[in-house]
């Protein structure tokens, strides 16, 4: 039997609706959040789904399983005396078992094609492997399809090892074709290819009139899938207990409410409320009075998109409440001493460093509003369903510590003309790639990120958690943003036990924090592969990061908010622009990591 299992926070990344997922040597691609089955389990966090215009959020039910679409269709047999190709079909599908060959003695496991079609708007489909094995290479009209399906997947010797020597034959007519050529820009269009106009899980009804050219690439390649996620922390006032244990919270959260805020006058309306009034602890009369508010002072939804999430955290970051009740979902509390003594030349990093605020609890709900593909000219919603009112979310609990940087020095430093003249190659790049998800390469952003990447590496081996569970996030101001934010908060959210033992919190104290500081500037001084890392003229995909490399500077994925890029650590130790040049002295060492 085999099991196919996935983290609930995997449903969102890397492994959401549109994405090719390998399990267990089968391949499948998620479908969209409309496809899931059951009840769903409401996340409960009405700003973010106000700006990101939806009615709710919400995850799979737990007693349901996420719907899996299996992807490629085609598949081979591997017997080398077999190779025969078959297109799957779901109507063949056993619970919990892979597919079989159908003609070998030995039933062997099929494996699924490499290639799949794909095109700029966002659509999947499988490469049309009967054509392709039809078509001469030569640009003249298709051979005749034989109607019979008998197809092999024949591995050419003597040829070499690129797609040449990979064939796709037909047993019926005994015509076949190399896959040389697959894969460029009028490989398939020259078989006559048109893209399907849908993903691989929607019928035919739901395809849609689609003119863009269909390109083959490896199912595993980055390109054929770019998702678009976006967190907040929950903070006050939603956050607090009394709030969230208050009965009108879950009242205007239910599905109940949300209809009769629609029909007020439908002729079910009374027992839509009284059903109401029964699930949320509440009389009838306390509903109708809710209910009555809402019709005629509702209230606005919250102004602005996702770009105000950032912001609505700093305020709440800086500004840490003075009581909390310890049911709450985000507790933050000032830092005591946090680096006026914690170094013996009296806190110079204060210079730099304006405040320090711990965050013993915190709430992340992670949201994945939608996907592209290719080129990246279509965004496809995460939940396709016409009446789709939710998008699908996972909520994790954590804890860490944030920095507030002084605006006056971040201010005087990314003025520097050394400063602005490096970042602008950054820039250059950054407008040619056209990489519309990522944020601009500002100094302040670089500056922050990579002071983040070593934070959090060192933060990783003095606290004993994986890189990998930790995360950063950081605040920045924007060209057109408002008041200045220059921070960083280095939290663990990871969706169980491990996010609530305080050894992160632990590290914003006094005096780990200062020794913490040092290890992390000072290790932005060396590098195992210098002088290259340092002089690099550009490193890392799209050659959007400088001085910045996997011995020095890089981070797991999943824990950098930018996918490794925008990085470059001569902008915090630089003896003519480094950010800390004037507080770090050019004899420091790498300190010994003493227990």
């Amino acid at each position: 039997m085999t099991v196919r299992k996935v983290r609930r926070s995997q449903i969102i990344s890397p492994f959401g609706p549109g994405a090719i997922i390998d399990l267990v040597g089968e391949s499948f691609v998620v479908e969209d959040a409309g496809k899931w089955r059951g009840p769903h389990a409401p996340v409960v966090f009405p700003r973010l789904a106000s700006y990101l215009g939806v009615d709710s959020l919400a995850s799979p039910s737990s007693r349901w399983p996420i719907p899996y679409f299996r992807f490629p269709q085609w598949m081979f047999c591997p017997a080398p005396k077999c190779r025969r190709m078959f297109r799957w079909s779901y109507h063949k599908e056993i619970t919990n078992r892979a597919p079989t060959c159908e003609r070998c003695p030995a039933a062997k496991k099929l494996i699924p094609m490499r290639f799949v079609a794909v095109c700029a708007n966002g659509h999947l489909a499988d490469v049309d492997w009967r054509r392709w094995a039809h078509t001469p290479a030569r640009r003249d009209r298709n051979q005749v399809q034989c109607e019979k399906l008998d197809l092999k997947f024949l591995n050419m010797a003597n040829v070499g090892g690129g797609l040449n020597s990979l064939v796709v034959r037909c047993e019926t007519c005994g015509v076949e074709r190399s896959l040389d050529g697959l894969t460029t820009r009028i490989g398939l269009s020259q078989i006559g290819s048109k893209c399907s106009g849908r993903q691989p899980w929607q019928d035919q009804s739901d395809a849609e009139t689609c003119s863009e050219t269909v390109v083959a690439m490896q199912r595993g390649a980055s390109s054929v899938y770019f998702p678009t996620v976006e967190s907040a922390i929950d903070i006050p006032p939603e956050s607090a207990w009394s709030t969230i244990s208050d009965p009108l919270t879950a009242l205007k959260g239910s599905s109940e409410f949300k209809f009769l805020l629609g029909a007020p006058g439908h002729k079910l309306a009374q027992k839509m409320i009284e059903c109401a009034a029964d699930e949320c602890g509440l009389t009838v009369a306390e509903v109708e009075a809710a209910l009555a508010r809402e019709l005629n002072d509702p209230t606005a939804p919250a102004d602005g998109g996702p770009e105000n999430i950032r912001p609505d955290e700093w305020a709440a970051l800086i500004n840490p409440q003075e009581s909390h009740h310890h049911k709450d979902w985000f507790i933050s509390r000032r830092a005591d001493r946090p680096l006026r003594e914690s170094t013996g030349d009296g806190g110079r990093w204060s210079q730099l460093i304006e405040d320090v605020v711990l965050v013993d609890r915190l709430r992340e709900v992670r949201v994945l509003t939608h996907f592209e593909r290719h080129t990246m000219q279509e965004k496809v919603p995460s939940n396709l369903s016409p009446d789709g009112d939710f998008l699908p979310a996972v909520e994790v609990f954590g804890e860490g510590f944030f920095l507030k940087f002084r605006e006056d020095a971040l201010l005087k430093w990314e003025q520097l003309d050394l400063v602005t003249a490096r970042c602008q190659k950054l820039v250059e790049r950054y407008e040619q790639k056209r990489l519309r998800w990522l944020s601009a390469p500002t100094p302040r952003y670089v500056l922050l990120h990579t002071f983040a990447h070593l934070l959090l590496r060192n933060t990783a081996f003095e606290a004993g958690y994986s890189t990998s569970s930790l995360r950063e996030r950081l605040y920045v101001t924007k060209e057109t943003a408002g008041p200045g934010m220059g921070g960083v908060l280095v939290y663990t959210a990871a969706g169980d036990s491990e996010g609530t033992l305080g050894g992160l919190v632990r590290m914003g104290e006094f005096p780990r924090l200062g020794r913490l500081i040092d290890m992390s500037i000072a290790s932005a001084r060396w590098c195992s592969f210098d002088p290259v890392c340092a002089e690099h003229p550009g490193q890392g995909p799209d050659a959007l990061s400088l001085a910045a490399c996997h011995a020095c500077s890089l981070t797991p994925e999943t824990s950098c908010e930018a996918t490794n890029r925008l990085l470059d650590r001569r902008l915090l130790i630089d003896p003519d622009f480094g950010f800390f040049r004037d507080v770090v002295s050019p004899d420091d060492r790498v300190p010994g990591r003493a227990l």
